[in-house]
């Protein structure tokens, strides 16, 4: 085989192998926080992989006081990530309304981990990869952790 047949063919797998099905899907693009556990990417909706934040109308307990947790947890999502460019690893595609669950990143820092590292989302029930961060953050007595604060139930994973 020449030398121009043989870079042909190695230019090809290396092709097939970046386009085939073991690459990954990636989104980047301004992060605009639209709850505790949404954001928009360049216009794309994104659900926070493994991370589960109290909706924007939940409340949680803490003694006798009612509050919000879920406009907590979206304000400590817009500290992290609001106007900054992120890059998002899909991890599963929804059907129907083109958003997809993603790990998502501001440079280096995975925006989940921290967001359940703060305390204000619980690691996902099925998704073992924050569960070390949320009982850093119960052990910690951070966000949901606080006091006697009664997080809402655990939500599924996708």
């Amino acid at each position: 085989m020449t030398v121009p047949a043989r870079f042909a063919l190695c230019l090809s797998i290396a092709v097939s192998i970046a386009g085939g099905p073991a690459a990954s899907q990636e989104i980047e693009g301004l992060a605009e926080v639209r709850s505790g556990n949404e954001i928009g990417v360049g216009g794309t909706p994104v659900r926070l992989y493994g991370a589960a934040a109290p909706g924007l109308d939940q409340l949680c307990e803490s003694g006798e006081r009612r509050f919000r947790c879920g406009v907590i947890a979206w304000a400590e999502l817009i500290r992290l990530a609001d106007g900054l460019r992120l890059s998002c690893d899909i991890e599963t595609q929804r059907s129907g309304d083109g958003s997809a669950y993603a790990t998502c990143y501001v440079g280096e820092r995975d925006i989940n981990e921290a967001l359940v590292r703060s305390g204000w989302a619980e690691a996902a029930e099925g998704v073992e990869r924050y569960r070390a961060d949320q009982e850093d953050a119960r052990r910690a007595r951070r966000g949901l952790w606080a006091g006697r604060i009664r997080p809402p139930d655990r939500r599924q994973a996708p």
